[in-house]
């Protein structure tokens, strides 16, 4: 089964990371990572580079471009979506990386490198300090796909809310949470979002998925379990409003884990003075994975969407952050 965080390799060897756990059929939602190039990143004599350098909206629209004019196959508008997405149909996958098998290889033929001991010691302390067990964990990244090299970090899965949630926990108690350089983190978070340093410092306070272990950044990222995966894909249908600006209340962040990043809240939107009653905060953008709570009060830009609720005959109004409409502009931050 193919699951949010695990890669896709193709035949030419463009390598994909899989996004979320609802695909249309045949096909799977992703965005492409790393490609054939003189990069860091090396495996059985061949290496490779980032597909774009930096994490940010506006080389996710590049790269989109990209896509439709190299490999249009890999690009179409997506009608449960609304708008165009990357997407790998399943004949073009030479080879699926799966997150929990990637682990479950690493233990079993032992560390090769610094890095692999070093994901073996931090998840062995993850299982001894509370009710996790390495079943529940998984590996991805360029650790998962054997590329990685001295200067990389370590991407951990938990599978599970609750699981997801208690590992959070753990690494706060044994004081690996948190930025490596605070100073970098609020470069990242100025160059990132139109936001004043007074703003991106509160976020910064508030990165949950990020830690350091022995001189070694990781994240950690949440991906449901099977029984936990309870939409199917055109069970909710959405479609563009516009951009707009809202003020927000979270009423439940327990799936804020997952990507996306979902927050329940309430408050309102606005588009040329027209309001909208908001229900659900969605971020594809893993800064802000984790990262609010319950009660916590919100300002944000983002694409504003209708949620037609197929299953439940209801429909509400989703605020997108991670858009490529609203590309450079989004932001969301404490108020």
């Amino acid at each position: 089964m193919i699951r949010d965080h695990d890669f896709l390799e193709t035949e030419d060897s463009w390598i994909f990371c899989v996004v979320g756990d609802i695909h249309p059929p045949g096909k799977f939602f992703s965005y492409l990572k790393y490609v054939p190039g003189t990069g860091p990143w090396r495996r059985d004599g061949k290496s490779f580079s980032r597909a774009f350098p930096e994490y940010l909206m506006d080389e996710f629209k590049k790269m989109l471009e990209y896509l439709k004019r190299v490999k249009p196959e890999f690009v179409e508008y997506d009608p449960v979506i609304g708008a165009e997405m990357i997407s790998v149909p399943i004949e073009f996958v030479k080879k699926h990386y799966n997150c929990s098998a990637g682990l479950r290889e690493l233990f079993k033929r032992g560390p090769r490198d610094r890095l692999e001991k070093l994901t073996i010691a931090l998840i062995q302390e993850i299982c001894d300090h509370g009710d996790v067990h390495q079943d529940d964990l998984g590996i991805t990244g360029s650790i998962l796909l054997q590329i990685h090299h001295e200067r990389s970090d370590i991407d951990l899965i938990v599978y599970g809310r609750r699981e997801f949630w208690e590992v959070i926990e753990i690494l706060g108690e044994l004081g690996y949470l948190g930025v490596r350089s605070r100073e970098q983190a609020l470069r990242d978070m100025l160059k990132r979002y139109p936001i004043t340093p007074s703003d991106a410092s509160n976020l910064v306070n508030r990165v949950r998925y990020k830690g350091v272990y022995r001189g070694v950044e990781f994240s950690v990222h949440g991906v449901r379990k099977s029984e936990e995966i309870t939409e199917k894909y055109s069970d909710k249908i959405y479609r563009r409003i516009g951009l707009a600006h809202a003020i927000l209340e979270v009423d439940d962040a327990s799936d804020s884990c997952f990507n996306p990043a979902i927050y329940r809240v309430h408050g309102s939107a606005e588009i040329g003075g027209r309001e909208y009653d908001v229900e659900q905060l969605m971020c594809y953008d893993l800064t802000f994975s984790a990262m609010f709570e319950e009660g916590d009060r919100i300002e944000a830009y983002g694409k504003l969407e209708s949620v037609v609720d197929r299953v439940h005959g209801r429909k509400f109004y989703s605020l997108l952050i991670g858009s490529v409409e609203a590309a450079g502009r989004e932001y969301v931050k404490l108020i």
